[in-house]
C-alpha cells in the first residue's frame, strides 16, 4: 500500500545546507523531514574552514553552540605564503592573507573538518529541538502543483511514500538530483588542465608554525598544510593535468614537493586521498516554483579559501527565516523571491573570490613573493580576506541611495558588538536571538570606540519583534531595523519612525 504524508517543508539532503536549515526552521518552531540518500553521514571530508561569519551565526543562534566549535578547531590566524624559485631558493610572506584585524569576535578562520561540523549541527538539532535526519531515503520524483510539491520517497528496504509539502529545498550537492529532474540550467567553466589532490596524513617535524595555513608554491606546483582539529594535517595539492603521474603515490608526490619548502618532514598514518577536478557551477535560477535550490545544488567552485560549507549553510540562514515568517503566516509570499536575490548574487562573488586564490595561488602560476607584497600593500589582500570570511558580503539594494556617513545602511550585517548603557554586559546578538525582527533605537556617543559596524553607538532601547506603533522620542535617535539573520533592514531618524511601520506592513502584504 502506498503511504502518504505531509509537512510543510521537505529537505533534501542532510549536510551542511540542509542540517541549518532545519535549524533555522525548528527555532521558528516550522516542522520539517530531512532525507538523505547515503546510508549515513560521511566520515570524510573536503572543506575544513569555518569563518567568521558562520561563527557570528552559530553565536546568534547560541553562545553554547560557537563554543563547541571553539573548543575544537584550530584557531588559524591566516596564511603563510611559501615561494620558491627553479633554483631551489626559498622565501616567505608572513602572513600572506591575515586574518586577525577582522571587524568580528572571530578575528581568524577556525580549522574545522566538514564532517565533524556537520555532526555538531545534527547533535545541537537533536538535543535542542529532537529532530534527525532519516538516512538512506532517496527522494526519486517531485511533482510541482499549485500550491504544493509532492516527492516520491524510497527507503533503503524499496518501500515508497508520497510526501506532500509546501516547500521542498533542494540540498543534495553539486550532482543534485533535484535540479536535475526540474532540468534547472547551471553555467560554469572547468579549471581546465588542473588536478587537485587531498591528503589527510600524520605530518611530522614540521618546522613551521601549525596554527597557520601554509601556502607552498613554485614551478608548476602548490601544496596546502593545514592542521586539523584530530591531529592529522590535511595536505592539499594542485598540479597541471600534464605533471599529475597516477602511478606515483600521493605520500610520495606530497612529501617530493614539501621537501622544496621544508627540510625534515616525515610522514605517519594516512587517513584519507582523494583525487578530483575543479569546476565551477551557478544554477541560473535557486526557485522553480515551491522548490528552492541551497548550498552546492545552487554553486559549486574551487576549494580555495574554505569557502564553499560556509556559503551552503549561510544559504540556508537567509532562506530559514523566509520560509518561516510565510508558513506562519507573518510575510507574504513574495519575501520568498529574495532569497535568489540575495543569494545568487552572493554566489557568484564567491565564485569569483575563490577563482582569484585559485588562479593567484593554486594554478602553479604564481609571480613569487614581490608580485604577492605588491597585492599585500595595495589592499587587494585585505579585501580578499573580507570576501573570504563572509563579512564583505552584503544584500543592498542598488537602487536605494547610500549613506556616506560610515554608518551601516540597509543590507549591511551588523557586527556582534558589546553593548553598554542598561544593555551593559550583553553582545547585540543576545537581543536578537528571538528569530524576529528586532528595533533598536540607538543614540550617538562620542566616547563609545569605533572597533566595528556599530561606532559610536549605544544601544539604549530593545523594542521587538512587533512594529511599534510609538517610539520615544530621543533628540538625534537612529532607528535599525534588523532582520531575523542578523542584517540591517531599514534605517532611519526616530523622527521618521512611520517608515518602520511602512516596512514591516508592507512585508505581510
Amino acid at each position: 500500500m502506498q503511504k502518504y504524508s505531509q509537512i510543510p517543508v521537505l529537505i533534501v539532503g542532510g549536510g551542511a545546507a540542509g542540517t541549518m536549515l532545519a535549524l533555522a526552521l525548528a527555532r521558528q518552531d516550522i516542522a520539517a523531514r530531512v532525507v538523505d540518500r547515503l546510508p549515513g553521514p560521511s566520515k570524510y571530508s573536503r572543506a575544513i574552514t569555518v569563518h567568521a561569519r558562520t561563527l557570528e551565526i552559530f553565536e546568534q543562534i547560541d553562545p553554547l553552540l560557537v563554543q563547541r566549535y571553539l573548543e575544537r578547531g584550530v584557531h588559524s590566524p591566516g596564511y603563510v605564503m611559501h615561494f620558491v624559485d627553479d633554483k631551489g631558493k626559498r622565501r616567505d610572506v608572513r602572513p600572506g592573507l591575515d586574518f586577525t584585524d577582522l571587524p568580528s569576535r572571530y578575528p581568524f578562520l577556525l580549522v574545522h573538518s566538514q564532517d565533524e561540523t556537520e555532526a555538531t549541527l545534527r547533535n545541537y538539532l537533536e538535543e535542542k529541538y529532537d529532530r534527525t535526519t532519516e538516512w538512506g531515503v532517496t527522494c526519486t520524483a517531485v511533482e510541482q502543483h499549485a500550491d504544493l510539491v509532492e516527492a516520491t520517497l524510497q527507503a533503503a528496504d524499496g518501500t515508497t511514500e508520497t510526501v506532500r509539502c509546501e516547500y521542498l529545498v533542494a540540498c543534495d550537492g553539486a550532482n543534485s538530483r533535484i535540479r536535475q529532474q526540474l532540468a534547472l540550467a547551471q553555467e560554469g567553466s572547468d579549471y581546465a588542465g588542473t588536478v587537485l589532490q587531498n591528503l589527510d596524513i600524520e605530518l611530522l617535524d614540521f618546522p613551521d608554525g601549525e596554527e597557520w595555513i601554509h601556502y607552498c608554491m613554485g614551478p608548476a606546483h602548490f601544496v596546502m598544510v593545514a592542521k586539523m582539529q584530530n591531529g592529522f594535517t590535511r595536505l592539499l595539492m594542485s598540479q597541471p593535468a600534464d605533471k599529475a603521474d597516477v602511478a606515483e603515490t600521493p605520500q610520495s608526490v606530497f612529501s617530493a614537493i614539501l621537501a622544496k619548502h621544508f627540510d625534515g618532514i616525515r610522514f605517519g598514518k594516512t587517513l584519507w586521498h582523494s583525487r578530483w577536478a575543479s569546476q565551477v557551477r551557478l544554477a541560473h535560477t535557486y526557485r522553480k516554483g515551491n522548490i528552492f535550490l541551497a548550498g552546492d545544488a545552487a554553486h559549486v567552485h574551487s576549494t580555495a579559501g574554505g569557502q564553499g560549507m560556509n556559503c551552503c549553510m549561510q544559504d540556508a540562514w537567509n532562506l530559514g527565516w523566509k520560509l518561516a515568517l510565510v508558513l506562519k503566516g507573518d510575510a507574504g509570499n513574495r519575501l520568498l523571491n529574495t532569497y535568489e536575490s540575495e543569494r545568487k548574487p552572493i554566489g557568484k562573488q564567491v565564485i569569483e573570490a575563490a577563482s582569484k586564490i585559485h588562479e593567484l595561488f593554486m594554478a602553479g602560476r604564481n609571480s613569487g613573493a614581490d608580485a604577492l607584497l605588491a597585492l599585500k600593500q595595495s589592499g587587494f589582500l585585505a579585501e580578499l580576506v573580507g570576501k573570504v570570511s563572509g563579512l564583505a558580503y552584503h544584500y543592498h539594494n542598488e537602487t536605494e541611495a547610500g549613506s556616506d556617513d560610515g554608518m551601516p545602511r540597509a543590507g549591511d550585517r551588523l557586527a556582534n558588538v558589546a553593548l553598554s548603557g542598561k544593555h551593559a554586559g550583553k553582545w547585540l546578538s543576545d537581543l536578537l536571538r528571538h528569530g524576529n525582527f528586532t528595533l533598536l533605537v540607538c543614540a550617538h556617543d562620542a566616547e563609545s570606540p569605533p572597533r566595528m559596524s556599530l561606532p559610536r553607538i549605544v544601544v539604549t532601547e530593545l523594542l521587538a519583534p512587533a512594529p511599534p506603533e510609538l517610539l520615544p522620542p530621543q533628540a538625534e535617535a537612529q532607528l535599525y531595523l534588523v532582520r531575523p539573520d542578523g542584517y540591517l533592514a531599514l534605517r532611519c531618524a526616530a523622527t521618521e519612525s512611520a517608515r518602520v511601520t511602512a516596512y514591516l506592513k508592507d512585508l505581510c502584504r
